[in-house]
């Protein structure tokens, strides 16, 4: 039985039909509210746990705070557990690794040390030689894109009304009385939320008398708040945008790039700082690209005109890179297609092998002549699964390879760093924006990452990509040393790790797991 059987088996009888009417608003609003117990459905304990960690689960639920849904043994030797805990959210990182950490706090895990967290999850490596890996079920608190920068409009313009003076984090002590006093600010504190408003004023409806307990609902705050703080700080008269100035702008600079809004202006959010006098937006229709990135600070901390914010959580990838390959119909090159097909997801262990093989030799052919690419073709994985997620990368890196004249590019080298370059948002059309880190804990966020306008990429001398097939992995791992430059002259420079892989059906993604700024 499917996931989407066992719930809808469970929860027919409240619907009047058996089942949802989406033209009916009530039936709508009660899905909505039992649609977070969809992924609690399907977690199930791995049978004859040993009572140690049974005695941890007990010792959990028994304090009160948490509720443990499952736990699963993930090797025969018994030394690695995932601890599935309900209302913790299923995809954020930081909001299970603050559960990890009070856990630890509380006497409720082992001692140990926490690890992880670039590329995977955190885990706590346990004084007693067993390995524990928090994960959730799903979370009320769990935010979307829009709320988590909503947030960050909402608190900036909180502060600036004096809210919170003592800059403090979200707790279970003081949630009820910050979210209290926010409330009694007015509606000034949505100002330049556009669309977001109004999803902002459902979510904060989550936030009960028993929510302040939760570390899902306070990192689900913290974050935001996070770099909030840190724009405050040195921009606290600021003027925030996200309404129909900040989409007009980001419409134009599409529409005369051609390229994704995310790409040509990663902005999330526009800071209007100072004096300054801005294009209306009827005028913002014939003005060209150039004149409308002059109307962007070049330096953080610089005033008069607009500072063009991107929001990132903490630990959050580097940013995707497949809509470099995607700025081409691939069915307008040639028919082909660097997506898997519906006759391909459906191969046996030996046609995979076969089709892998084949791009493999492909690759090889590719970039023999190469001198700035290290690549050793591994084993082919040893599970259909992972043969399916391989085949996928190796179509990425094949369509990559055989159109790089028509993707900007003149060797595989050059086509690897351009295609990290665009992940990064380093299009040479960009105007300077400011990538702004959120912390899950409420601090304030570090000084912002500043990406100059016009930026270009470059492989950073004296290093080599590395493309990585291993067959325990189902992917590519390619590493690349890359130089931001700013003109002529080196701005900065980062190791990133692209990654190639399937998302699990048709669609393959390209994404930076991991970018170290050296």
């Amino acid at each position: 039985m499917s996931i989407f059987d066992k719930f809808f088996t469970k929860f027919a009888y409240k619907f009047d039909k058996g089942y949802p009417d989406m033209n009916n608003d009530q039936d709508v609003l009660l899905l909505e509210s039992l649609i977070n117990k969809l992924l609690e459905l399907d977690f199930q304990d791995t049978p004859d746990l040993p009572q140690e960690i049974e005695d941890i689960r007990s010792g959990i639920n028994s304090e009160g705070t948490y509720t443990v849904n499952a736990i699963q043994s993930k090797n025969k030797s018994g030394t690695k557990y995932w601890v599935y805990i309900d209302d913790v959210a299923a995809t954020v990182r930081t909001a299970r690794l603050e559960v990890t950490k009070d856990l630890m706090v509380k006497g409720l895990l082992p001692k140990g040390e926490i690890k992880g967290g670039t590329t995977e999850n955190f885990y706590l490596e346990g004084e007693d030689g067993v390995t524990y890996v928090i994960k959730g079920t799903g979370s009320k608190f769990t935010t979307s894109t829009n709320v988590k920068e909503g947030f960050v409009i909402l608190f900036y313009n909180a502060l600036k009304n004096g809210w919170n003076k003592s800059k403090d984090p979200f707790n279970d002590k003081n949630m009820t009385s910050l979210l209290s006093d926010l409330e009694s600010l007015g509606n000034g504190i949505y100002t330049g939320l556009g669309k977001a408003e109004g999803e902002i004023i459902t979510y904060l409806k989550n936030f009960d008398d028993g929510a302040s307990g939760s570390k899902s609902a306070q990192v689900s705050l913290n974050d935001p708040l996070s770099s909030a703080l840190r724009i405050f700080k040195d921009y606290p008269d600021g003027d925030m945008m996200r309404g129909e100035y900040f989409n007009t702008i980001k419409t134009r600079q599409e529409q005369v790039t051609g390229l994704p809004q995310d790409k040509v202006n990663p902005g999330d959010i526009f800071l209007k700082v100072g004096e300054v006098s801005l294009p209306k937006t009827k005028d913002i229709d014939v003005t060209g690209l150039e004149e409308i990135n002059k109307i962007f600070v070049n330096k953080w901390g610089d005033k008069n005109g607009l500072v063009s914010i991107s929001l990132k959580q903490e630990k959050a990838q580097g940013g995707k890179a497949k809509s470099f390959l995607g700025r081409y119909n691939p069915d307008k090159i040639d028919g082909k297609e660097y997506n898997l097909s519906k006759e391909e997801l459906k191969y046996s262990d030996d046609q995979f092998d076969s089709a892998i093989d084949q791009l493999k030799k492909s690759t090889v052919e590719k970039i023999s002549s190469s001198e700035f690419i290290n690549y050793n073709p591994g084993k082919n994985p040893s599970t259909t699964a992972r043969k399916k997620f391989k085949l996928a990368a190796y179509k990425n890196l094949d369509f990559l390879f055989k159109y790089l004249d028509k993707l900007g590019s003149s060797t595989p080298a050059d086509g690897l760093v351009n295609m990290t370059a665009f992940g990064m948002s380093i299009t040479s059309v960009n105007p300077t924006f400011f990538k702004v880190i959120g912390k899950g804990s409420g601090e304030m966020a570090d000084v912002p990452e500043r990406t100059p306008a016009g930026a270009t990429a470059q492989l950073t001398p004296g290093t080599k990509i590395t493309i990585e097939d291993k067959d325990s992995y189902g992917g590519l791992k390619i590493i690349v040393y890359v130089d931001v430059l700013e003109g002529a002259e080196v701005y900065s420079q980062y190791e990133l790790e692209l990654v190639m892989r399937s998302n699990g059906n048709e669609q393959n993604t390209i994404e930076i797991q991991k970018s170290t700024k050296k």
